[in-house]
């Protein structure tokens, strides 16, 4: 069976930079001088001449925050695209980096002012004098849809990305996607990170740079004046108003990523944007529904997945319905050790972690509910029955660790260690499939 995981799903631990002072040492320094690096802008196979280029570190305290530009001086590309960044001061080995390119000429009469393309590179301390970035759709596609849960618009949304630090596993996480997505030394699809079992959406990463690239190879436009860029702006704006509206092809294809599953007349015209020797292929071969993006996993012993969770380490985690089993998989679709992992369960059909990071499911077979350590092991006494399990198919925890679980007709509550404290039928519950707890 095959497991789909949306790429805006993305959280992971990272090492970040220091060392405790002891006698005879000294802790490092928060920066670092960073190596210079090579590379060339294209928009589709044309070189981009005369576009400006500036290396960024993500912002650090918040979701879209300012991110801070890292070259003081102005890089532009020559004639072939090509671009030679200066040497720069790292804010710290582990912080995320990204280029963007913006402006230049793709040749087609005069500069786009709309240009704007980006390349996601991961920790500052890992880019060396031998780094090569090729800058085009395709990077700027793997890239906003890995980072899109921590931008910002309505503008230049290249410069607001950023999160909190208790979330910084999260980004790190998204700069891996980007490596899974595409291969930024060369801009082709399948990154430098291979993953055995893995599918990788080509056709739809394709379709949406050939999109983007319509507007990149032209002369700019405004929004809704009819151009490729001004028809990439109508159609790419959530707020539905020419104030709302993206001038810019990165925070355009930004609320593409953030906002999928727009009316189907906004995902028909940008469907049918690219003109027909569009330069990325294979493309789709109709509208699709939605442009999400998604990775394709098989493997990890995997049978009828019914439901998955994240846990704080961003591993996965997948009931197995028909195999009774519970998957664990690793934030780029590894299969952990121990997979799938056995643990009296009887036809799971939800799954959840608590704040503890213990592992819930829901037993429909049998009306239990199985808590299980992060190892895969089983608690002692469980799986859980009576307190009015009674075809158990969701669950959720509030602030304090206490299970909610929808029933066919009831709710239960359930603390940590298995007791149960309520039973009750709401009004008008029939059947309910779903449940959340709110944070109040």
């Amino acid at each position: 069976m095959n497991l789909k995981a949306l790429l805006t799903l993305a959280t992971t631990a990272t090492l970040l930079t220091g060392c405790a002072t002891t006698p005879g040492t000294h802790s490092q320094p928060t920066t670092l001088p960073g190596a210079a690096i090579l590379g060339n802008v294209h928009g589709g196979q044309q070189p981009v001449a005369g576009a400006t280029i500036q290396l960024y570190a993500t912002g650090t305290t918040g979701y879209g925050t300012a991110a801070s530009p890292l070259i003081t001086g102005t890089v532009t590309t020559d004639p072939n695209g090509g671009f030679n960044l200066p040497t720069y001061t790292c804010p710290s080995a582990s912080a995320p980096t990204y280029l963007v390119a913006t402006g230049g000429n793709s040749g087609y009469g005069s500069a786009n002012p709309n240009l704007a393309l980006m390349a996601a590179l991961g920790p500052c301390g890992n880019l060396t004098a031998s780094t090569f970035v090729s800058i085009n759709e395709l990077t700027t596609v793997a890239s906003v849809y890995a980072l899109a849960p921590f931008m910002t618009g309505p503008t230049n949304s290249y410069t607001s990305i950023g999160t909190s630090a208790a979330n910084a596993p999260g980004l790190t996480n998204a700069m891996t996607d980007v490596n899974v997505l595409v291969n930024t030394s060369n801009g082709s699809a399948q990154g430098s990170i291979t993953i055995p079992g893995a599918t990788i959406p080509v056709p739809e990463m394709n379709t949406l740079a050939n999109i983007v690239a319509a507007c990149i190879n032209s002369a700019g436009g405004s929004y809704n004046d009819g151009s490729a860029c001004g028809t990439l702006f109508f159609n790419a704006n959530p707020g539905g108003t020419a104030s709302t509206a993206p001038a810019d092809t990165i925070t355009a294809l930004m609320n593409i990523a953030q906002h999928p599953a727009t009316s189907p007349a906004n995902i028909a015209a940008l469907y049918s944007l690219p003109p027909a020797n569009s330069p990325f292929q294979p493309t789709l071969t109709q509208t699709p529904n939605d442009f999400t993006l998604a990775l394709t996993f098989a493997g990890g012993s995997l049978s009828a997945p019914s439901a998955l969770a994240a846990d704080a380490s961003g591993n996965i985690w997948i009931a197995n319905a028909a195999a009774n089993t519970v998957t664990e998989l690793a934030h780029t679709g590894t299969p952990l050790s121990g997979s799938g992992f056995t643990a009296a369960l009887s036809t799971p059909s939800a799954i959840a972690i608590s704040a503890d990071s213990t592992i819930w499911l829901t037993n429909q077979a049998n009306n239990t509910v199985s808590r299980l350590a992060s190892t895969g092991t089983p608690y002692s006494g469980s799986p859980y029955s009576g307190g009015g399990l009674n075809l158990p198919q969701s669950i959720a925890f509030d602030s304090l660790g206490t299970a909610f679980i929808a029933n066919r007709t009831s709710i239960t509550t359930i603390t940590n260690n298995g007791a149960t404290l309520t039973n009750y039928t709401p009004a008008a519950a029939t059947s309910p499939l779903a449940l959340a707890v709110d944070p109040h």
